[in-house]
């Protein structure tokens, strides 16, 4: 009996408690809802932050890149330019004797050709055998030129200037062989003459009027001072005055 009722106040409380649901039905799912949107809510910040985190790290990335290559292009085109300054700004110094107004060391731009030393030395003396040279020969650093005059060797005086001429510009020993060929052959279309600039005490003594002691002054001027520049420079060396100038100047070359 008791378990009857039990029974019956149970099916009671459940009818009951779906009456209420069916009633509140409507508030429950207003409820859901809103619990639903507010759970939607807090998720989708989170996902469109990673998105724009990974969006900004990309282009982060990117820019950098763009950056590296961009710098990279400026510093090839700093160095491109900074090598083409340097050939422009580049100097050979040539060496000029002979047939010339003013003998010496002149110093010209890179690309400079005969012609252009020639006018430097002042132009060409009247007895300048021009068929033995070639005004439009391309100089290198350390040239040394030699312009025959009336009663030189022509033959001797071509073969310096051409041996000059071949020798490589980008090799600084086979420039200093030319200039050592040139130097010899010029000697020989000058005669025996004693070169200023490459004579030993010994060679100096050679010429009237010069003894060790004055030999030896005219070396010590030379290591001081450098390659003579004309003979004329000659007396400027203490000890060689114009009387003993003009009794060797005949004998001497540069």
């Amino acid at each position: 009996m008791n378990q009857s009722n039990e029974r019956t106040e149970g099916k009671q409380k459940l009818q009951d408690l779906l009456a209420w649901l069916m009633d509140k039905k409507m508030y429950i799912v207003v409820v859901l809802l809103a619990a639903g949107g507010f759970y939607y809510a807090n998720r989708q910040p989170a996902a469109d932050n990673s998105a724009l985190l990974s969006s900004s790290q990309s282009m982060s990335e990117n820019s950098g890149q763009s950056l590296h290559l961009q710098s990279s292009s400026v510093s090839s085109v700093a160095a491109s330019a900074s090598s083409a300054a340097s050939a422009a700004n580049a100097e050979v110094v040539c060496d000029i004797s002979g047939a010339v107004k003013h003998q010496g060391v002149y110093r010209l731009k890179n690309g400079a050709r005969l012609e252009d030393l020639i006018e430097k030395a002042g132009g060409l003396t009247k007895d300048a055998q021009l068929q033995a040279i070639n005004r439009s020969q391309l100089l290198k650093d350390q040239d040394k030129i030699y312009i025959p005059g009336k009663g030189d060797k022509m033959e001797a005086a071509q073969t310096a200037n051409s041996a000059a001429a071949s020798a490589p510009a980008s090799s600084t020993s086979a420039s200093a062989s030319a200039s050592s060929v040139s130097s010899s052959t010029s000697g020989a279309a000058s005669g025996d003459l004693i070169n200023l600039n490459t004579a030993t005490a010994s060679d100096l003594q050679k010429l009237n009027g010069i003894g060790e002691k004055k030999a030896e002054q005219i070396i010590a001027y030379r290591q001081e001072k450098g390659s003579f520049k004309s003979i004329d420079e000659l007396k400027e060396v203490s000890g060689i005055g114009d009387k003993t100038f003009a009794a060797i100047k005949d004998q001497l070359t540069i």
